[in-house]
């Protein structure tokens, strides 16, 4: 009789390192997987193109991710009525992967996929790994509305008086001129 014991240690952490040599990153809100072998060419801001950016390498291989925080531009309400997008000259046609609706293209054996998230919009584009490897952490976001968190004081609403709107608007006027930080 054969016996075998397996000991599994608790110290490794689905969050780090996945199945299949995977690592996952956890940038801005949202988890990408990438496989452990790619190395990381770079993480920021890049103020020309005004988005934040996460790189990993492998030879020729690459995953980029880029994402538009509070998108002035594009939500994900506004790309849902879409039925195709372009970016960098590329035209995506929707599609939805690993759960995930958005727009998507091949091209040369680089993958091109770009959706919204809430308020934020992510490009990924990758080589020699699949998409759905990528995003399979990723739960999409709907829109979220900021309108409950804004007041218009100039206008007459039913439960405010002109007297609160005239002295509202008389503090901020204060307040500048003694240059106050709000």
């Amino acid at each position: 009789m054969f016996l075998s014991t397996i000991v599994i240690s608790e110290t490794v952490s689905a969050g780090l390192y996945g199945s299949n040599g995977q690592s996952s990153y956890y940038f801005k809100e949202y988890t990408f997987n990438v496989p452990s072998s790619y190395k990381s060419t770079g993480k920021g801001f890049d103020s020309s193109s005004q988005l934040n950016y996460m790189n990993f390498k492998k030879g020729d291989d690459y995953v980029k991710v880029n994402i538009d925080k509070y998108s002035n531009q594009y939500n994900k309400k506004i790309m849902d009525g879409y039925t195709y997008f372009t970016w960098n000259g590329q035209s995506l046609y929707k599609t939805t992967i690993s759960g995930v609706s958005g727009f998507y293209n091949e091209q040369n054996g680089v993958k091109t996929f770009v959706f919204a998230s809430g308020n934020d919009v992510i490009y990924l584009q990758t080589k020699g790994v699949d998409i759905s490897y990528v995003i399979s952490g990723i739960t999409q976001k709907d829109y979220i509305s900021k309108t409950h968190d804004e007041y218009d004081f100039d206008d007459n609403l039913d439960y405010e008086s002109d007297a609160y709107d005239d002295s509202f608007d008389d503090s901020f006027d204060d307040g500048a001129y003694y240059n106050y930080n709000w």
